[in-house]
């Protein structure tokens, strides 16, 4: 597979992954919002601090308010992450590979841009943002499917892999810091204290990983084990290590991978010297801060292993 055709599959899958976990992260928020009680203060703002926005919203944004995060994660062209410009990087990507793609995805990924352009009004009302976050991560998960259920095992389906699974650890790694960082700022509260167990149960719900964590760990919901369980559970696919070992997997099936092994590699020590970290403590944030620093490192050793073009030899 020629590497730029083999860059493009890998960042269909990111980006549909993407859009996916950013509705998931609002709609989550959202929740919480109902959740705790109002005398505990929630900043939409620190939204924009778990995708490492702050420069480019306080550039376009004059107030911290609902209104200004929404837009600026939903529906911003002007940020390229958001989730609006996300799905355009995703239908550009999968336009110009449709010959190696199913042809469904095409029209899958033109209903949801449709979707999503005729619904820009349901921004302002919290209800309906939430029922149209909903349909976000069902279409997604539609186009999900569709891969994993019609292509072959081939390169195609290992760069969508190798994407799904990079973006899927990072943004899990975001959310694990998110709930820490709001137990590190309020925990001398007593009232936070009362529920902490509801803000990990949320963090939970934004991987669809509560029932799971619920027949795997067999206890009550603390932040300790919340963290364990999306850190080092072995089964659970939105994990930080059963990413890694279908990363691990994938590029095995792929030519070069000398340096993407030795990344892999040091990702997998580097989770195995986990600690018991107290949730909400400067340690856990560090640990996950220099996670996220491993997942970028492995992101330019795909980038060299797979994506470099060269050019021919005069």
């Amino acid at each position: 597979m020629l590497s730029r055709v083999a860059e493009r599959v890998y960042w269909v899958a990111r980006y549909i992954e993407r859009v996916e976990n950013s509705a998931r992260m609002i709609l989550v928020h959202s929740n919480l919002m109902y959740d705790l009680p109002k005398k505990i203060d929630i900043s939409w703002y620190r939204l924009i601090e778990l995708v490492s926005a702050e420069a480019l919203f306080d550039d376009l944004y004059d107030a911290k308010t609902e209104k200004n995060v929404m837009a600026m994660l939903i529906s911003d062209t002007r940020n390229p992450s958001s989730l609006v410009s996300s799905l355009r990087f995703a239908r550009e990507n999968i336009r110009t590979t449709r010959d190696i793609l199913p042809k469904e995805t095409w029209n899958m990924i033109n209903g949801l841009h449709l979707m999503l352009a005729s619904r820009e009004s349901d921004l302002s009302s919290r209800a309906k943002r939430n029922d149209l976050m909903e349909e976000v991560i069902r279409a997604c998960q539609a186009m999900t499917g569709m891969f994993s259920g019609t292509l072959s095992q081939n390169e195609t389906f290992s760069f969508l892999m190798l994407g799904r699974n990079l973006e899927r650890a990072d943004m899990t790694s975001r959310l694990l810091d998110e709930g820490g960082f709001f137990l590190g700022q309020q925990k001398h509260l007593e009232q936070v204290q009362a529920y902490e167990n509801v803000l990990w149960a949320n963090v939970l719900r934004s991987v669809s990983g509560y029932l799971m964590y619920r027949q795997h760990v067999q206890t009550q919901i603390n932040g300790e084990d919340v963290v364990r369980f999306l850190l080092n559970d072995r089964k659970f696919p939105r994990s930080v290590t059963q990413c890694l070992q279908t990363i691990e997997q994938v590029i095995q099936q792929l030519p070069g991978d000398g340096v993407v092994k030795q990344q892999v590699a040091s990702l997998r020590v580097y989770l195995q010297d986990w600690r018991n970290f107290e949730a909400g403590s400067e340690e856990l944030h560090g640990y996950l801060d220099q996670l996220q620093k491993h997942l970028m490192s492995l992101n330019n050793a795909i980038y060299q292993a797979w994506f470099v073009h060269k050019l021919a030899a005069a």
